[in-house]
């Protein structure tokens, strides 16, 4: 038993925090890399595979699910290294802090 309770200690810090997100917060997260994969999706297909077709229906997946324009574009053209999380990340941040989040 002694054993058992040393044990849930020590890892008692890698377990996820009893505190409860936020419905907000993980929409937020969520929402992030839904952005984030369909910019990665959209420089594959028209930086790297030069696919136009592909680049259209990723364009018109945008559209439908009704996602910020400007945002995606500043990912695209904002990021100098989409694989990079951290990148996309910053890019992302600084976009957001310029865009008032009421206005539509």
């Amino acid at each position: 038993m002694q054993l058992l309770k040393a044990a849930s200690t020590a890892i008692h810090g890698l377990l996820p925090s009893k505190q409860i997100r936020t419905t907000e917060e993980c929409r937020q997260r969520n929402d992030r890399q839904s952005y984030f994969s369909l910019t990665r999706q959209l420089v594959s297909a028209q930086f790297v595979l030069a696919d136009g077709q592909l680049a259209a229906r990723l364009w018109q997946e945008v559209a439908a699910r009704e996602m910020d324009l400007g945002r995606v574009i500043n990912l695209l053209y904002g990021c100098s290294f989409p694989e990079d999380d951290q990148a996309m990340q910053d890019a992302d941040d600084e976009y957001l802090s310029l865009v008032d989040p009421i206005d539509p």
